[in-house]
């Protein structure tokens, strides 16, 4: 005994000097640093923030600041190192820089720059010239770019998917896991608001869950108490559930909105989960989907963070499960503390009654035609409307794919007027859904989202590599002359799978020219790979359902809007696939050219000093090789 104990208190020793050097470091670079914009202003009176790290945004999660300032304002290099990679695009974040640190084994990245500081101009142009290409992304060695602190790497602006002049900077460890760079500034300490909570969402997580009586999310709208917020009626639950939040953060003086960075949540004044939003991997920023509730975004537009780990989540943010079981006959008092990265916090409070559903099944229910389904998760829900047949116990029948039957009893009825059967698919897969005279097949295939998974038929092989999905789905899966058909889920991919189509089996290529085709669906676009004369091959980030073969054979558009001794500026589009790239020439010698898609301009490059006179040729190429040319005598 006196060992084990011996032991326990080595390990908080341990635990106390680790935590002692990670704050330690953390002052110490707080000391070495210097900000990236007016980095003399050590009070940040002048500094005006529009975002902050972890910001729920479209698909994934904010990385850095968003600092305000104006176009051409000096960015500077927080510390002492050496430019390690350099990225040019129109998109993402445009002009970026991103500097090492080996004393500390950090990277700095300061990104949609309008341009380059000098030195990194010099070099990145060689590059641009020697590749004949705008865009280029290049990794320097580490003696190529040697950069001292406090030095001009470039100018603020609003490159590529920016909406307004800023620096977008961020701090990383060598590993590539963003660090939250208000642990090593105290800019916004003067703020002294709390974060905001608009909805409050309990969500059931099993087949037995309920919520109010229902197997369905339910929202409320919190109203203001001494701590905070609370939800003044008891909520109605049974078996496992979760809480979710509609939160973000404010700041004094500010109109933009933040992260709410830090959540707790207390059962019965038992922490039982945590998260707080900073050191996460930057490849696994796409995890955002797994963070809120997907589902519920795709039902209202509104981002809901789930106060409990969902499967598959590797954001590694998270402490405990978060998962409430709610017993029959019991009360649980909720608290949910939400906190920003200044510290200024306030509480939900909520209590869940457990309440076991109770239902009258001494009737049947037949249908007058109409029987549906949809899943959520590993739950199957059959939904049916139906007339009444006293004195027998409704239910419905799933025959199962190894042929056994299975009754499965009414769960509840909704509105008067639907009935609802719950089923856990993880208990077999059923080909068929029976009710009285109505059969509805069951047509979804199984994909498992920790191995290697194939879907096969004739037509087309979709590939799900290795978490590619965060939990089990049920898809469909069709294909057609003009389109094929991936069941639409309400879980997100976490990485791309492949699809192999078949396309001279389904004469697609009788229909469509394979080498101007592209696949078009609800959320964008994807461009084939030919793999041989027979099959092509796609990389999708979406299941949407509907991919949509779509053939475009009509070259880019070119237009003239400027002309002088000095700049050409042009006005590119392409309304089908979409710009790719393009090259011009001069007295038949490359000439570098600048792209903003945002506003579909391409001018000569600022910074060339010779005269534009003689020969200009433009080329223009969209995403499946269409090609404009524009020429004139200058």
């Amino acid at each position: 005994m006196p060992s084990i104990l011996l032991n326990a208190g080595w390990r908080s020793i341990q635990s106390f000097i680790g935590l002692f050097v990670l704050f330690s470091d953390v002052w110490g670079q707080r000391n070495l640093y210097t900000f990236p914009i007016k980095p003399n202003d050590t009070t940040f009176s002048q500094i005006i923030l529009s975002g902050n790290v972890g910001e729920i945004r479209p698909n994934h999660l904010h990385c850095g600041l968003d600092i305000v300032g104006e176009d051409y304002e000096p960015i500077h290099s927080i510390y002492k190192g050496y430019v390690s990679r350099i990225k040019v695009s129109s998109y993402g974040y445009g002009n970026v820089v991103y500097i090492t640190h080996p004393e500390i084994d950090h990277v700095s990245v300061y990104a949609h720059l309008i341009d380059f500081s000098p030195k990194i101009r010099k070099y990145v142009r060689k590059k641009q010239y020697e590749q004949e290409s705008f865009e280029v992304e290049l990794f320097p060695n580490p003696e190529e770019l040697a950069i001292e602190a406090k030095e001009t790497i470039g100018y603020m602006g609003n490159t590529g998917n920016s909406f307004g002049t800023h620096l977008h900077f961020e701090i990383r460890d060598i590993a590539d896991f963003v660090l939250n760079p208000q642990d090593f500034f105290a800019v916004q300490k003067h703020d002294k608001l709390p974060p905001r909570l608009l909805k409050v969402a309990v969500s059931p997580l099993s087949p037995e869950s309920r919520v109010n009586s229902k197997f369905q999310t339910q929202i409320f709208t919190p109203l203001p108490s001494a701590k905070g917020w609370k939800i003044p009626q008891k909520i109605k639950c049974y078996g496992l559930v979760g809480i979710e939040g509609l939160t973000w953060d404010i700041v004094s003086g500010s109109k933009s909105s933040f992260a709410t960075s830090k959540v707790r949540l207390r059962v019965e004044g038992k922490e039982i989960f945590a998260f707080h939003i900073t050191n996460f991997p930057i490849y696994e920023i796409y995890a955002l989907n797994l963070h809120i509730n997907y589902a519920l975004l795709l039902q209202t537009g509104s981002s809901f963070q789930r106060f409990y780990q969902t499967d598959g989540n590797r954001l590694g943010i998270y402490k405990g499960n978060g998962k409430i079981f709610v017993e029959d006959g019991k009360n649980y008092a909720v608290e949910v503390d939400l906190e920003d990265t200044n510290g200024n916090s306030r509480t939900l409070e909520l209590t869940l009654q457990g309440e076991k559903p109770d239902f009258n099944e001494t009737d049947e229910l037949l249908a007058t035609g109409i029987l549906s389904y949809d899943i959520v998760e590993n739950t199957l829900i059959v939904r049916g409307k139906y007339l009444m047949k006293p004195n027998t116990k409704g239910s419905i029948e799933l025959i199962l794919q190894d042929g056994k039957s299975l009754k499965i009893p009414l769960a509840y009825i909704e509105k008067g007027k639907e009935a609802i059967f719950l089923y856990d698919l993880r208990k077999g897969l059923p080909k068929l859904i029976r009710s009285q005279n109505i059969e509805l097949p069951f047509n979804k295939q199984l994909i498992f989202p920790k191995k290697n998974t194939f879907f096969e038929n004739e037509l087309m092989k979709v590939f799900f590599p290795n978490g590619a999905l965060a939990d089990t789905a049920y898809l469909d899966f069709s294909a057609k002359t003009t389109h094929f058909y991936i069941g639409k889920i309400n879980e997100p991919l976490v990485w791309d799978v492949e699809v192999t189509y078949q396309h001279q089996k389904n004469n697609v290529s009788n229909v469509l020219d394979l080498k101007k085709m592209f696949i078009r669906h609800s959320r964008g676009r994807e461009f084939l790979e030919n793999l041989n004369d027979s099959t092509f091959a796609i990389r999708s980030g979406y299941l949407t359902g509907d991919f949509k073969f779509v053939q475009d054979t009509k070259p880019p558009t070119i237009r003239l809007l400027r002309k002088s001794p000095e700049k050409l500026v042009f006005q590119i589009t392409d309304d089908a696939s979409g710009i790719s790239h393009f090259k011009a020439y001069l007295n038949g010698k490359f000439l570098l050219m600048e792209y903003e898609h945002k506003n579909a301009t391409l001018w000569t490059e600022t910074h060339y000093t010779e005269p534009l006179t003689g020969e200009f040729e433009l080329r223009v190429w969209d995403k499946v090789g269409n090609m404009q040319v524009w020429k004139i005598i200058l």
